[in-house]
């Protein structure tokens, strides 16, 4: 049906004219059909394959990884949008979020209006047409397939409680279904959306996704009866993804194995909920005496009530010290002390919990002309696409500097690190355990570990908060890092049988 909208003129990239007739025909299609940025879509090796799996639907149980930006939901959208275009059939993609399941959806709309053939299949008046191709906006969208209707629409698993997302779930049916960011998606809601399937004795199911959690996600991929494509960074790099100086520049940042490497958790690492540990005990080095060096910060965090302790530390680029902590502190005394440790530090810029008691302390030390920062770790993050809240971010950027070899002065309270957990929230984003469930769970409030979060509200890549000997430090070690991780010979790229 599609054959009078293929240009066959076009000559193939290399790598797709190695691959089977069936495969060069699909990369012709999309090309033919959908643009990016006024050009022809030109889809890569990797990205036929999985295209093939989606539109042909060969196979009723699929499961997909690919490293994160490898541009898997554009290429799952126009293969859902292709066969919805010709077949009567009903599609429903299942997220973690709303905000997930829209990014699929918004791809569909998009591209609808690549060319007249798809636009004409739209079931939309003309007047409300226009409008859905400038906002880019629904939640379900019907087409016109002869005198058949075919559907796509979105679901999130997303609710305050489980039970309302599964009731709402089983208010609907279909019998091809995208699960998108599966390895999100908690086994009770995959359960229901399986039982979604159950009508239907022929049915379709792809999980695609990162493996964060070692869930459902997990068992379908070592189950023999899904039909597994898994890119890895290397693959991805062969086949003009990515350049491999993203990847080494990516090395540091949260969750490489995961998003990059698509390995899952070991088995132990993470709980029944998902939370992984964020340190491990060998992170944590210490010594007697802390050789400090470039810009020092003061990190300090006021008890409000309970057991919780008042703390201030100083860190600086190669190490941290514990300078004072104490469950009971007159807030007035612990204004001097902070002042004190700056003083002693070469006037030291401050960060202070600025959240509850803490305000009137900040309040204080600026009536008093200090350089001081008020933190509240429940603001938006620098990174918000990366990072839940601040929280999040200064502790994973804490975790950075605690890679690059930092020495901890020889206290046992620095041990409060390993009980800070995190785990990707419903939009793939860090976050980390609060501390109210802690207590739930009988960890003690981490005073030390908060306090010396603080100093990491901005980055140490930020060039007003690093003196050079710190740029010096951190460029060899990462000149190092780089020399130790290079191969002796060419890449070499996993094989994987579909």
């Amino acid at each position: 049906m599609l054959e009078e909208f293929t240009d066959n003129s076009v000559e193939l990239p290399d790598r797709i004219a190695k691959m089977p007739e069936e495969d060069q025909k699909i990369w012709r299609m999309v090309r033919s059909l959908y643009k990016v940025e006024n050009k022809p879509l030109e889809l890569s090796e990797s990205q036929v394959r999985l295209f093939k799996m989606i539109f042909k639907r060969e196979h009723p149980r699929n499961h997909v990884m690919t490293p994160t930006q490898f541009g898997k939901s554009l290429i799952v959208a126009l293969a859902v949008l292709t066969r919805v275009s010709i077949f009567p059939e009903k599609w429903c993609i299942v997220a973690p979020s709303q905000r997930k399941a829209k990014i699929i959806m918004d791809y569909i709309i998009q591209h609808t209006f690549d060319n007249e053939f798809l636009k004409q299949k739209l079931d939309y008046k003309q007047g409300k047409l226009e409008r859905l191709r400038r906002e880019r906006s629904s939640n379900r969208l019907t087409f016109s397939v002869g005198d058949n209707i075919s559907e796509v629409f979105i679901l999130s698993a997303e609710a305050r409680r489980r039970s309302d997302v599964e009731e709402a779930l089983m208010g609907f049916g279909s019998p091809n279904i995208i699960e998108d960011e599966s390895g999100l998606i908690s086994d009770k809601i995959h359960t229901t959306v399986m039982r979604m399937l159950g009508g239907y004795k022929d049915n379709f199911l792809c999980k695609i996704g990162n493996p964060f959690r070692r869930n459902h996600f997990l068992k379908s991929f070592k189950n023999d009866k899904y039909k597994k494509f898994v890119v890895d960074w290397r693959e991805a790099v062969a086949d003009g993804r990515f350049p491999e100086s993203f990847i080494e520049e990516m090395r540091q940042e949260a969750m490489f194995d995961v998003l990059y490497e698509c390995k899952f958790p070991e088995a132990g690492v993470a709980d029944e909920s998902g939370w992984i540990p964020l340190f491990r005990a060998d992170d944590i080095k210490k010594a007697d005496n802390v050789d400090h060096f470039g810009q020092m910060r003061i990190g300090a965090d006021i008890a409000d009530s309970g057991a919780n302790c008042s703390v201030i530390i100083k860190r600086s680029g190669s190490g941290t010290d514990l300078i004072f902590r104490s469950p009971k502190e007159d807030q007035m005394d612990f204004v001097g002390k902070i002042i004190l440790s700056s003083r002693e530090n070469n006037n030291a810029k401050i960060f202070i919990d600025r959240v509850g008691v803490g305000a009137g302390t900040l309040s204080r030390l600026r009536e008093l002309g200090h350089d001081v920062i008020g933190v509240n770790a429940g603001e938006k993050p620098s990174d918000p696409l990366k990072y839940a809240n601040k929280r999040a971010e200064m502790f994973w950027r804490l975790k950075q500097w605690v890679q690059k070899g930092v020495v901890f002065s020889n206290h046992d309270y620095w041990d409060e690190l390993l009980d800070i957990k995190y785990k990707p929230d419903s939009s793939g984003r860090i976050k980390i355990m609060p501390k109210e469930r802690m207590l739930r769970e009988g960890i003690a409030s981490p005073d030390v570990a908060d306090a010396l979060s603080l100093t990491f509200y901005f980055s140490d890549r930020q060039e007003v908060y690093m003196s050079p000997e710190e740029r010096q430090f951190y460029k060899v070690k990462k000149r190092k890092a780089r020399n130790n991780r290079r191969p002796s010979g060419s890449i070499k790229v996993r094989q994987t049988s579909y």
